[in-house]
């Protein structure tokens, strides 16, 4: 069995790469960390907060990424 790694082909494709590898490192540990507090946001911990930012980052990457692909005409 032959395993292959895709690759974007694209500028664009390059950009939402980064963007993924971007919120991914901003959920991780060291990162989270700094977040890690008592003292309220916006009446939630700080950590709470960066949570939802990560959640909407994420949500908001795919939007634009299912805008930037074109479904090719043997998909429909």
């Amino acid at each position: 069995m032959k395993h292959y790694v895709v690759r974007p082909r694209s500028g664009k494709g390059w950009l939402l790469t980064l963007a993924f590898v971007v919120l991914i490192a901003a959920g991780i540990w060291p990162v989270i960390g700094l977040f890690n507090r008592a003292q309220p946001w916006l009446g939630l911990p700080p950590i709470a907060v960066w949570t939802y930012v990560i959640v909407l980052g994420c949500w908001l990457v795919m939007l634009i990424a299912n805008r930037c692909i074109k479904v090719a005409s043997h998909d429909d």
